[in-house]
């Protein structure tokens, strides 16, 4: 995955973070200043805020577009990405933040961070593209490490297999021959861009394990399955 997301960093990082920009002209100013607003939506979806004392854990940071509007809402920013490119760019584009570290994520868990570090977790549009479920669900059992009791956490998973499958026929020949081109982006059909959907059972699982629990969920069996969950202040409670 840290190959793959590299590889698409140096290619077009705005339009990988945002694929619903134009590929071969991606509006960077509307990128940053969407941040705000796609911010405000995954926290809204599940009725989560920021406070200005909060320290927020950010999953998948990318070039930093939504550690931005966090890093003005709460106290201080802990933003993992499992690709060295991106995190080499979003520090060049986010210099004048003083409230953040960027970390380099393994890929598999959020090793490094003290177990009850953080008040939030926030995660968006970066589950959905990890291949392998068993890895989806243990970032979630890492959440539960990290938080303090009481903390909580708003993310984002797909629960819609059909979106995770490889384009096949004409289309998936048409795409090929545009990204040889240039025309189109590459690596649509790569597992680390794919993805995989996990199941709302094991997601439940996963939140028990991490001593956790739901409190809100929306838009269950689609890509977009919104997520709030809260650390437990003491066990079983």
């Amino acid at each position: 995955m840290a190959a793959f997301w590299d590889r698409r960093a140096r290619e077009n990082a705005i339009f990988f973070v945002d694929n619903t920009l134009d590929y071969g002209v991606p509006d960077e100013q509307a990128f940053w200043d969407n941040g705000e607003a796609v911010l405000d939506a995954v926290l809204s979806a599940v009725g989560a805020h920021l406070r200005p004392t909060d320290r927020v854990v950010e999953i998948g940071c990318g070039v930093g577009r939504l550690t931005r509007p966090m890093a003005s809402r709460a106290a201080s920013v802990t933003a993992v990405d499992v690709s060295k490119e991106m995190l080499l760019q979003a520090q060049h584009l986010n210099q004048s933040l003083r409230n953040v570290t960027w970390v380099l994520g393994d890929g598999v868990s959020l090793a490094g961070i003290p177990d009850a570090e953080a008040d939030a977790c926030v995660s968006h549009v970066v589950f959905q593209h990890i291949p392998d479920p068993s890895i989806t669900l243990g970032y979630v059992r890492e959440i539960g490490r990290v938080l303090r009791p009481g903390g909580w956490a708003a993310f984002q998973v797909s629960n819609d297999p059909g979106i995770h499958r490889r384009r096949l026929g004409v289309a998936r020949v048409r795409l090929a021959l545009a990204s040889a081109m240039g025309r189109a982006p590459r690596g649509q059909g790569n597992p680390a861009w794919r993805g995989a959907a996990v199941t709302l059972e094991a997601l439940r699982e996963a939140v028990e394990a991490g001593h956790m629990d739901i409190e809100r969920l929306t838009g269950e069996g689609t890509q977009f399955c919104m997520v709030l969950t809260r650390r437990r202040t003491a066990p079983g409670r």
